[in-house]
């Protein structure tokens, strides 16, 4: 519970900190608080990057970015069609197989109690 709590509060404290800023205003705003931010944090990462001998790749244009998302929502989509077009299918087969499992497991033994005391002699 105490942990529930925590995480709750840091979160409750991150988004009250974004509005706070001005981070979900128009787009100007957050504009000028992403260039404050960069301004504050070069240094840091200057310094950051002399340390770690890992080079990150660049981020992609924003044409690339487009693409990307509409590309993965489009799968998404047809991803979640064709589920909703297979589901009566996947539905009845799983229905069928359940009631084969439930008739099987009540059926009676087929074996006779002769010849269950035949194997054990």
């Amino acid at each position: 519970m105490i942990k529930f709590a925590v995480k709750s509060a840091l979160l409750g404290s991150a988004v009250y900190y974004t509005v706070d800023k001005g981070v979900w205003k128009d787009s100007s705003t957050t504009s000028e608080l992403y260039d404050e931010l960069e301004k504050g944090v070069s240094p840091y990462v200057g310094e950051l990057k002399k340390q770690i001998p890992y080079e990150l790749p660049p981020l992609p244009s924003n044409d690339r970015l487009s693409y990307l998302f509409k590309y993965y929502w489009n799968s998404g989509v047809k991803a979640t069609f064709r589920f909703l077009v297979d589901l009566p299918t996947h539905a009845s087969d799983a229905a069928i197989k359940t009631y084969n499992f439930v008739s099987e497991s009540l059926e009676p033994n087929q074996s006779s109690p002769e010849t269950s005391q035949d194997n054990v002699k």
